[in-house]
């Protein structure tokens, strides 16, 4: 049967598509070009007019993931310019909503095995999980002042993450509910959360 124009067009997205769902499910191990192709609904030869070996595609699958995580972060900061407390809570609702809603993501970033990690981690892919990782750094600078030590950033900066973190990951596993009341009860928690950094910052400066 030839190929279907709608994918020929579209194959690279396609697979980068179907591809992290396959992955998601079948892991490292059991994941192949020939499979992508075959949810394409393509030929086995035609993912290698795009990519060369499924490590390709995983790379692929891994850059995209990146940077549309990294596109909602910055949405969530470019809200509020110039109040760094307000960015810090926008990015934690935000955090928390797109791995809700895109669970292969959380399990593609955090729950891959280790030879999964250390090709999505490589080269251009380190780069661009450095970059994710420094928006919500300088949020966190900022939020401290430029007269907070180190320790009190680095201690701002575990604490804010894993809290969005945290709940992410109980949400998309099922330990607790996951529908908008829960996502409601998640951002007051996140706002609470950054008024008292806020509160714990003006108790510094006074002192």
């Amino acid at each position: 049967m030839p190929e279907q124009s709608y994918h020929h067009k579209n194959l690279k997205a396609q697979l980068i598509a179907q591809g992290l769902k396959l992955l998601d499910t079948e892991g490292y191990a059991g994941f192949s070009l020939r499979k992508a192709a075959k949810l394409c609904g393509v030929s086995q030869t035609a993912p290698y007019r795009h990519f060369q070996s499924k490590d390709d595609l995983i790379r692929a699958i891994a850059e995209q993931a990146l940077d549309e995580f990294a596109a909602s972060l910055r949405a969530a900061v470019a809200q509020y310019p110039g109040q760094p407390q307000a960015q810090l809570e926008e990015m934690g609702v935000a955090y928390i909503r797109f791995f809700v809603e895109n669970p292969e993501y959380l399990r593609l970033f955090f729950l891959s095995d280790v030879r999964l990690r250390v090709r999505l981690f490589a080269n251009d892919q380190e780069k661009r999980h450095n970059e994710t990782y420094g928006i919500l750094q300088s949020v966190i600078d900022r939020c401290a002042g430029e007269a907070a030590a180190a320790d009190s950033r680095d201690r701002m900066l575990l604490y804010s993450w894993g809290l969005v973190h945290g709940i992410a990951a109980l949400m998309v596993s099922g330990e607790v509910k996951n529908d908008e009341r829960t996502l409601a009860l998640a951002e007051q928690i996140v706002r609470g959360h950054t008024s008292l950094l806020g509160e714990k910052r003006s108790m510094q400066e006074k002192t």
